[in-house]
Formats: C-alpha cells, structure tokens, sequence
C-alpha cells in the first residue's frame, strides 16, 4: 500500500527527529499458528507461547498486543482476562479436518450407541468455528487513516505518480540499470 505522505528530496540522511514521524503508521501484526496440536492449546502453554513472543517483540515499534485475543472469544471459558500479562495478538488453529457428522461410521460394532453419537473431545473447539472467531476479531480491528484527507482514487493515483516520479530519479535505479547493461 502507498503511504500518501513523501518525503522530499533533501531527505536523504535520517535524524533524531525523524524516529517517531511514522509511529502512527506501524501495521497491526497477528501471530497464527496453524496445525496446532492438542497439548498446546494448554493455558499453561498458551501463557508460554504469549511471553515467548512478547520477548521477541519488546524493542519491536509493530502493534503486536491488544487487539486480537483468543480469551475474549470464550475458547478458554474457565479462564479470567487477566491470566495472560502480556496478551499479544496469537491466534491458534487445530489440523483442518471433515467436521462431518460420521460418528456412526466411527462407531465398532461393540461401542454403545450413546457414544457413538458424542463428539470425540479433542481438546479445541472445531476448525470452522476458531476459524469464524478469527474472522470475527480481523474484521473488528481498528484501521488507522492514512492520511488527514480522504484517500479518493484521484488523489491515490497522484501520490503514486509522485513515488514514482521519485523512483525514476532515483539514483540507485539508475547505478542498477548502469550494472545491467
């Protein structure tokens, strides 16, 4: 996406001052997990994984916190909002699998028929439904503006008239373009 604001010419060597210019424009990250297996969908794990990678993002400026949570969506129901110190925006999602209802076809012929109908606990909820969770929260997340004005398709197409105006005097695409030739 282009970032409608440009710098100059003249901005080619950064400045003290120049650090916290962009902070508003650091995107939301979400840690998935894909293929998560039974155990560690664990709290005790869980919090494991939410102080791992809270470490690993501490001197990060990325919004890695407070917007997306697995406690929030009712997964973990025994569990308070304040379990987790540090919550950072991780998701997990168990194997994909047919959530098709062939209990009876799973059923040994020396099984009784109330248990053959009960779900098989697996120790999540059902792919679709952490999937629809997950969906919901993305969805839900704040969006910062851009820019103080409405981006119109005008006003797009001149900004990215002016970076390109940028790229093409730029003068490391033209030593490019000089070592391919």
């Amino acid at each position: 996406m282009l970032k409608p604001s440009t710098p100059s010419a003249s901005h080619d060597s950064t400045g003290a001052s120049g650090n916290d210019e962009g902070a508003e424009y650091y995107p939301h990250i979400v840690f998935l997990q894909n293929k998560a297996r039974r155990d560690e969908f664990c709290p005790r794990n869980l919090k494991k994984m939410h102080m791992a990678v809270d470490k690993l993002m501490a001197h990060s400026h990325l919004k890695y916190k407070g917007t997306l949570s697995m406690l929030d969506c009712n997964i973990f129901p025994g569990l308070s909002r304040n379990y987790l110190e540090t919550e950072v925006n991780l998701f997990l999602l168990p194997l994909q699998d047919n959530d098709g209802d062939d209990a009876l076809t799973k059923a040994g012929a020396g099984t009784s028929p109330l248990f053959s109908l009960l779900p098989e606990y697996r120790g999540h909820p059902p792919f679709s439904s952490l999937v629809s969770k997950l969906r919901s929260q993305l969805l839900a997340m704040s969006r910062c503006q851009l820019s103080h004005t409405i981006l119109t398709e005008k006003n797009w197409f001149h900004y990215a008239a002016r970076i390109w105006d940028g790229v093409k005097k730029s003068s490391a695409l033209s030593e490019y373009s000089r070592l391919l030739s």
